[in-house]
């Protein structure tokens, strides 16, 4: 229990500390308009190494806490979050962790989705400023952005969701809240 509740504590740190990068340092690396979304890596990482459920909740609420801190269309990275986090949970078990290509890949696919969800979300507000092969440019740079920074982080956030690199029988360790309802 002690050290379910420690490792999703560090977790919940890692959050936060990224949600300050988020808004402070990623934008500085802005290309074309688009910069990395280091939350929504973080969110496939967590749903990867845990459950649906755990996606879910962790991807509405990163997702909440972006919508608040963005101040338009409260609720719309909070669903997009929540259908990522959810979709790459329940996926989780069909895929070896182990290989580092899994999560970079999902990562990129992830963005896709994210993003797509997004601007049709914005669409249907009746906020979409821009044309359709901005946004397919704009959601590509995006997915490659993400997809180098998964690389670079893959051996930390491994370290961060395993209790020991490569030991999957505790997979309960690594289920967010379960560590706050045991």
């Amino acid at each position: 229990m002690k050290g379910r509740f420690w490792r999703a504590t560090l977790v919940l740190l890692t959050f936060i500390i990224s949600l300050i990068l988020q808004t402070t340092i990623l934008p500085l690396l802005e290309i074309e308009g688009v910069m990395p979304n280091l939350i929504l890596v973080l969110v496939v990482f967590t749903a990867l190494f845990s459950s649906a459920f755990t996606g879910g909740v962790v991807g509405f609420t990163a997702g909440l806490v972006q919508d608040l801190i963005i101040g338009r269309y409260l609720g719309l990275c909070a669903f997009s979050g929540l259908l990522v986090g959810w979709l790459v949970g329940e996926l989780e078990s069909r895929f070896y962790k182990e290989n580092p290509l899994v999560p970079v890949i999902l990562v990129f696919i992830a963005t896709f989705v994210y993003d797509l969800v997004y601007y049709l979300g914005r669409g249907l507000c009746g906020s979409f400023p821009f044309s359709l092969s901005y946004a397919g440019r704009s959601m590509l740079l995006e997915a490659v952005y993400n997809m180098v920074l998964s690389v670079v982080l893959y051996k930390p956030l491994l370290r961060l969701f395993l209790p020991a690199a490569g030991d999957y029988s505790d997979r309960s360790s690594v289920h967010f809240f379960d560590a706050f309802y045991r």
